[in-house]
This record gives C-alpha cells, sequence and structure tokens, in this order.
C-alpha cells in the first residue's frame, strides 16, 4: 500500500504496536526518542530504507517515533508481506538477522570480548611488524564546550582498544558488564547510556559500534544504532565527527585519525 506523508506528519509513535513497516521510496523522515515532554532527534532515514522493521521482527512496541521531515512517499508492508520480502531478498535478510542478534545480550556481550580479543592479536601483530597501517593511531577531542569541560582542552590519546565510551552510573545503577574506557557524567534526561559506543580496530583500521544505546550515535552525519539500519561505520583517515545522543547532544567528540 502507497502512503503520502507532508513534512511534520508522523509515520507511527514510540509504544505504538508494530504492526507493519514502512520502505521510504522518497524524501526523508526523522527518528526520535521522546522522553516525557522532550523529543530527541536521533537521525535521518533516507530513500530505500525501512523504518518499523526490528520492532515488528521483534514483536514488541515501537521504540522511537518516526515524523517526516520532508515530502515523503512510502510503501507500507503488512507483517506477512514484509517477511514474504525478506525471503525473497537474501541480502536483506541477512542483515535483518544480523542486527538482531547484535540487540541480543548474550551475543552483543561475545562480540564485544571477540573484539577485545581481535584488538589485542592485531596490536601485538602491528607491534612485531611495525607497520604503522595496521596501527593507525587515534586521538579523541571536545567538540563542545560542555564536553570540553568533562574531559578537558587536550585531545586523549587511545592506545587501548576497544575503546568504550559511556555514562557514570548514578548511585543505585548498575555497573555495566563493560566498564567504559571514558566514564561521563551526565544528567537526567540522560542522552548518555552507561555504554554507548565503541571504538575497535578491525581489519588494519578503526570502526565505531553502537552498544545498543538508548539515543544512537552518530558517525560524520550518518545515524548507527538499533533504529537505523545499521550498528556500526567506518572511522576515515583525519578528522571525524563523533557524536552519542542525538543531533544536539553536548557529547560531541572530533576523532582523529593517523
Amino acid at each position: 500500500m502507497r502512503r503520502h506523508f507532508k513534512p511534520g506528519d508522523i509515520l507511527f509513535r514510540q509504544s505504538d504496536p508494530s504492526d507493519y513497516v514502512l520502505r521510504i521510496n522518497s524524501g526523508s523522515v526523522e527518528v526520535l526518542r521522546e522522553i516525557d515532554d522532550i523529543a530527541i532527534v536521533l537521525g535521518t532515514v533516507l530513500a530505500g530504507q525501512f523504518v518499523g522493521e526490528m520492532g515488528v521482527i521483534e514483536k514488541r512496541p515501537r521504540n522511537a517515533t518516526v515524523r517526516a521531515s520532508t515530502d515523503v512517499e512510502a510503501e507500507q508492508f503488512s507483517v506477512s508481506e514484509f517477511f514474504q520480502r525478506v525471503s525473497a531478498d537474501p541480502a536483506m535478510a541477512e542483515e535483518l538477522m544480523l542486527r538482531l542478534s547484535v540487540r541480543l545480550r548474550e551475543i552483543e556481550d561475545k562480540v564485544a570480548d571477540d573484539l577485545l580479543a581481535h584488538a589485542r592479536v592485531e596490536d601485538g601483530e602491528a607491534w612485531r611488524r611495525q607497520t604503522p597501517a595496521r596501527a593507525p593511531q587515534l586521538l579523541l577531542a571536545a567538540d563542545t564546550i560542555a564536553l570540553r569541560e568533562k574531559i578537558g582542552p587536550q585531545p586523549i590519546k587511545v592506545e587501548q582498544f576497544p575503546f568504550i565510551v559511556g555514562r557514570r552510573p548514578r548511585p543505585g545503577e548498575k555497573v555495566p558488564k563493560r566498564v567504559p574506557n571514558l566514564s561521563l557524567d551526565d544528567r537526567d534526561p540522560f542522552r548518555l547510556s552507561r555504554q554507548h559506543f565503541m571504538i575497535a580496530r578491525v581489519h588494519g583500521g578503526l570502526v565505531v559500534r553502537d552498544l545498543d544505546s538508548a539515543l544512537g550515535t552518530l558517525v560524520n552525519g550518518e545515524p548507527i544504532g538499533s533504529n537505523f539500519h545499521t550498528d556500526i561505520a567506518e572511522l576515515r583517515p583525519g578528522q571525524n565527527g563523533l557524536v552519542a545522543g542525538g543531533f544536539d547532544s553536548d557529547f560531541a567528540f572530533v576523532a582523529i585519525v593517523g
């Protein structure tokens, strides 16, 4: 079924039942997380991508609101139609199964442990071979005044991978299994999750993986996380923009890869 939305129209709202999937054929939509009276923009979904698929697969209510930011033409699939579409497209099926598995806590922990072991092996091999191209260097600097006040004016030289960034637990909160290398204070409503994102060495380069955070991560303007089509993004040589917790979050970094 074809549907048309005008700028500002709601495609579906957080906590609604997940009873259909939309494929954006033209235009773009914003993904928002609503916390009390605050709506936080997590990122943008463009033409050619699905929205609402993970709620259907996991049989849970919508975990975000989707709003049209332009005129939008979309195709709506019922649950059965969506699964028929996935069955006919192996690449799509593979991507969706990967994302679903990453969202399971046990698998996510295993992924982190595997990345840690892989990073240690690569670090050891790079050290022995003295091959700079196999061991990219990373500096992490603040890109907002508020973050600069938390981490200082000088860039952090990251020497241990994976490197996890997250929120310092409040009194009474459980300490996450993967304790962040960089723990930052935040105020309610929280923009930063207790384990928000991880930077790891993979195949001689650096990648950012969102750790199923509540509000996702932006890498060079592209959102990653459980509400988007991927949970991982590569860092390119030179300067990269890295924002945790929505477009206007104070937790904005400059990741310098050399």
